[in-house]
């Protein structure tokens, strides 16, 4: 408990700042629809935050801390506790009553019917790696499609 709460002090004064980091950098291109759109944004905010095998951003700005899952005593025990945790490749995106929700599977994991979701407002904005594990599932096909995003990007 007194580790938590030290963790949470060392990582306190950085929280404030990430407002930004929870902002899509929307592709050079428009993308196919707006469900396409929220798994290309979800899959750019798990890259440059590190939850993929991917290195993350190095530049501070473009990190958002999440204060209750991250744990660490600092921002590289973070990013280090992150790194490879969730896939790279959007499996569902779908529309939802204040935005988008989208799916991603779990690298190593053994209840393949479930994996993490990035949720985001109808602007793209306020991304958020959801705590609870979501169903992978193929979802109401009025409110939810397999993402079509371009190749290498």
């Amino acid at each position: 408990m007194i580790r938590a709460a030290a963790a949470l002090l060392a990582l306190a004064p950085l929280m404030w700042q990430d407002a930004a980091a929870r902002v899509c950098r929307l592709p050079a291109a428009a993308l196919a629809s707006a469900r396409d759109t929220a798994a290309w944004c979800a899959r750019d905010f798990l890259v440059r935050n590190g939850y993929t095998a991917a290195p993350p951003s190095a530049e501070r700005a473009d990190i958002a801390l999440e204060p209750t899952m991250d744990v660490g005593t600092g921002l590289s025990d973070v990013l280090g506790n992150r790194r490879n945790t969730v896939s790279a490749t959007p499996v569902l995106a779908c529309t939802t009553p204040t935005g988008f929700m989208v799916s991603f599977r779990m690298p190593n994991q053994t209840d393949q019917p479930f994996g993490r979701g990035v949720q985001m407002t109808r602007t793209f904005a306020g991304i958020t790696l959801l705590q609870p594990w979501v169903r992978l599932g193929s979802g109401d096909p009025t409110k939810c499609s397999t993402p079509t995003l371009p190749a290498g990007g």
